[in-house]
């Protein structure tokens, strides 16, 4: 199946044949995160009024929608008793990405400016739109590396225009480096939504846990579209 973006074919599925991330996962309540759901129809999926919040840096290196930065802040809903992971703020660094995202899968994607830096012992990054540094975030893992290769499979929920558009995604990560409790910092400089997300889930100095993956590869496939009600 093709489409196409801008005057550019893409086939899917779309094709992330190599990027590495850093990401930070937080318990959050459940009361912080239905505020930023409002008007999607989607469901805080928790247990005990907790939730999770997941933020998440990453350089896409070889894929077919180009090279480029992301920060995604992501949280887990239910649909129809379907569970899946809604994108709260989703900054990129390049515009056809951004278009791709926004077209093919309902992604909030927006364009951002940023700086970041991977590496064994984490990521640290710097955020900005316009010339204006919104934010700056460190995530620490140790640098000890698991051998091994694990298979990932997840379902991004977005909504627009009163549909629910549902993509599954299949990956693979290798080069996984795990870390408990260690400390992540974010500092926010300018007011803008991203931070107002961030200071609404409350996240603290500690997640509960940070993941590093030196190589992740992963396909999406064309959105499916229901009803939201």
């Amino acid at each position: 199946m093709n489409v196409i973006v801008e005057g550019r074919t893409l086939t899917f599925p779309v094709r992330i044949a190599d990027a590495t991330a850093v990401a930070g996962c937080w318990v959050v309540r459940a009361a912080d995160v239905r505020p930023l759901l409002r008007g999607t129809g989607f469901d805080v999926a928790a247990v005990a009024g907790r939730t999770l919040a997941v933020l998440a840096l990453l350089r896409y290196r070889v894929n077919d929608l180009g090279v480029y930065d992301e920060l995604g802040l992501a949280v887990p809903v239910r649909h129809r008793g379907r569970l899946g992971a809604h994108l709260l703020q989703l900054p990129v660094t390049a515009p056809f990405t951004m278009a791709a995202g926004r077209q093919l899968w309902g992604l909030p994607k927006w364009l951002a400016e940023a700086s970041l830096d991977v590496g064994p012992r984490g990521a640290t990054s710097r955020w900005g739109v316009a010339g204006r540094t919104v934010l700056d975030v460190e995530l620490r893992t140790p640098p000890a590396r698991l051998p091994v290769s694990v298979p990932a499979r997840l379902t991004a929920l977005a909504a627009r225009d009163g549909a629910v558009l549902r993509s599954p995604v299949r990956g693979r990560a290798r080069g996984l480096r795990i870390g408990l409790g260690t400390a992540a910092r974010l500092v926010a400089h300018s007011p803008h939504p991203l931070t107002d997300d961030l200071r609404a889930l409350r996240l603290t100095r500690r997640p509960l846990l940070t993941v590093g993956i030196e190589h992740l590869s992963f396909e999406m496939d064309p959105a499916s579209h229901e009803a939201s009600a």
